[in-house]
């Protein structure tokens, strides 16, 4: 696990702890907000949508097993490392689901960040179900999670309780009414990566599970050929605002660079923090399996 902020003691004495900090925070905000996921395969039940729109999507086709792997630099720091998992098929509510996983480690020793994500989407209607959070940033210990009911058309916000070993009603958040097929922020990216991909074109969807942060905005801005550890490859270059999300908010200019061929793989991931660019470089991709 390559996670080390600070490469040299020599280095230590020229970067001071607060700005170590800063850098850790502005690790833990990217990598809760959307991340990317790894590379399409086989396909799951595919959905019923129109291919000839633009902005419009074609169907699920992410395999359990795939998973990729990225790098997060802070300018030329690195400050950890982030895999992205499609893990298995479940059952939620009578619905089979699939669930994926970002796990993310890193920081300077003395701000450690260990975080992990879970989305769990329903694949037919391409729509989240939950969503769960498990943070760990320095001493800060928080476990939440939201369940979606696309029946009812609301969503409630739970809190983990180390008193009762299960989850209860959040005393910090209310839940509430949500839009039709809402998505959470690692499904959006899984979601953006099904979008008819063209420069020039701007998709806006009602679709966040929060509904003040709507509408959520996709700006296709050119494509473009980059390299990251894991090789070159051709993109197309996407601009995703999330208002809920701070760091995918407009004034933070976030950009995801998304393979222009049939595998759509997210190569990077960047945006600005208060002390400069945050970015995500993939590594390693592994396929996965077809599903059962």
């Amino acid at each position: 696990m390559h996670a080390v902020l600070l490469q040299k003691a020599t280095m230590t004495r020229h970067i001071t702890k607060g700005r170590c900090l800063c850098a850790s925070a502005a690790l833990a905000a990217l990598l809760a907000a959307s991340i990317p996921v790894p590379a399409l395969g086989q396909g799951l039940a595919p959905m019923e949508m129109p291919a000839d729109e633009p902005g419009s999507e074609t169907a699920w086709s992410f395999a359990p097993g795939e998973t990729a792997t990225y790098s997060v630099a802070f300018g030329r720091f690195k400050l950890g490392e982030a895999r992205l998992t499609v893990r298995d098929i479940e059952t939620i509510g009578g619905r089979e689901v699939v669930r994926t996983s970002l796990q993310v480690e890193g920081g300077p020793p003395f701000y450690r960040i260990e975080n992990d994500f879970s989305s769990w989407i329903d694949t037919e209607h391409f729509r989240s179900i939950r969503f769960e959070r498990r943070i760990r940033e320095g001493s800060r210990r928080t476990r939440d999670r939201y369940e979606l009911d696309p029946v009812a058309g609301v969503y409630t916000a739970e809190s983990w309780s180390e008193d009762l070993e299960s989850y209860e009603p959040s005393t910090f958040e209310d839940g509430g009414p949500m839009p039709e097929d809402a998505i959470d922020e690692i499904a959006f990216l899984f979601l953006v990566r099904t979008l008819l991909l063209e420069p020039g074109d701007e998709s806006r969807m009602e679709r966040y599970f929060k509904p003040q942060s709507n509408p959520i905005v996709v700006r296709v801005l050119r494509r473009e050929e980059i390299r990251v550890p894991a090789g070159r490859y051709q993109t197309i270059v996407v601009e995703p605002i999330i208002p809920e999300l701070e760091v995918f908010g407009q004034d933070r200019k976030p950009r995801v660079w998304i393979s222009d061929d049939e595998r759509r793989i997210i190569v990077k991931v960047q945006t600005s923090a208060t002390i400069g660019a945050v970015a995500l470089n993939l590594t390693d991709y592994e396929e996965g399996s077809s599903s059962p």
